[in-house]
């Protein structure tokens, strides 16, 4: 099933609507049962996430997916160069090239094989290859000026072999790109993890601190008259925004009432950073933010495991 939905780029723009209508509901039942701005906003939190993974799922293993094909997709152009040279038609150099191995590709060459034998027009057959692969503008392109070539009469044999030499030679400039990019993407990791250990750094002397001022409960949440740790420019925004922070500090790192203000903003920062640093790391080196999901999720899983860990276990004495 999961074969299905990842070979159909329709099948898989629809899984974003089901995750929605989950996540709505669980606001909903949350909000019944559970009306407390903190909680409300973590479950608001949750379902958003639970809203948007599955399709940042799917289009990343889409993505994958489309540049493994991309990179055997020269070997193919040039079997069939090959074999229209030994005296083929481009169909029967299509049903030909089954008999080779394209990995990812073998798949999609075989599909347009047993078209074929249902009588279908070359033509026909490559420009539903070429709507299935849509995400990938390198084979539409070649897909495309292949089949003028084939229409326009001309020396096809010239014009693919011409096509054949350039994608590769544009899949080896991407990788080299890739490479070179590689290193700034590195900087990328040093900056974001250099980020989260000077947030355990301020946690570490913020918290104590709040911990020895004695500003009441009222004050710790909502930003009253004795320390303004928290305000917002409404107060039903206020109550929302430090309920949230406080109820995440409280549930991710089980820091006491005075730090889990602090604990709940710091660890969100994180998040937050991990998060959107993901898909920028993505377009540098592979071209494509939505490669980068990948990336957004180690750095987040590893932040929020780091800062936990820190905040519950190592102890940073203040002058």
């Amino acid at each position: 099933m999961f074969e299905n939905i990842l070979n159909n780029p329709e099948r898989g723009r629809k899984l974003i609507l089901y995750p929605i209508l989950i996540g709505i509901a669980a606001v909903l039942v949350s909000y019944i049962l559970y009306p407390e701005p903190g909680m409300l906003g973590i479950t608001l939190l949750f379902a958003m996430m639970v809203s948007v993974s599955p399709y940042t799922l799917w289009k990343y293993f889409r993505v994958k997916r489309i540049k493994a094909m991309e990179k055997e997709f020269p070997n193919f152009a040039r079997d069939l160069v090959e074999a229209k040279k030994s005296g083929l038609t481009l169909t029967e150099a299509l049903r030909d090239a089954t008999k080779n191995e394209y990995g990812e590709l073998n798949k999609e060459v075989d599909k347009m094989a047993k078209q074929l034998s249902w009588n279908m027009s070359f033509d026909e057959v490559m420009t539903r290859f070429s709507e299935r692969v849509s995400e990938s503008d390198l084979m539409r392109r070649t897909i495309k000026i292949i089949m003028e070539a084939k229409k326009s009469g001309g020396n096809i044999i010239s014009a693919m072999e011409t096509v054949s030499s350039d994608t590769s030679t544009l899949i080896e400039m991407e990788e080299e790109r890739k490479s070179k990019m590689s290193q700034h993407a590195a900087v990328m990791y040093i900056i974001y993890f250099m980020f989260v250990a000077v947030t355990i750094m301020l946690s570490k002397i913020l918290v104590p601190l709040t911990e020895e001022m004695d500003l009441g409960e009222e004050a710790l949440m909502f930003g009253g008259e004795g320390g303004e740790i928290c305000q917002a420019p409404m107060q039903i925004t206020e109550e929302v925004i430090c309920s949230l922070f406080q109820t995440i500090g409280r549930v991710m790192t089980m820091a006491p009432e005075s730090g889990a203000y602090y604990d709940g903003l710091f660890l969100s920062m994180v998040v937050v950073q991990g998060i959107l640093t993901g898909p920028l790391i993505g377009q540098i080196r592979d071209n494509s933010a939505s490669s980068g999901i990948k990336y957004s999720f180690i750095m987040t899983a590893i932040g929020m495991v780091a800062y936990v860990v820190a905040s519950r276990y190592i102890e940073i004495g203040i002058i």
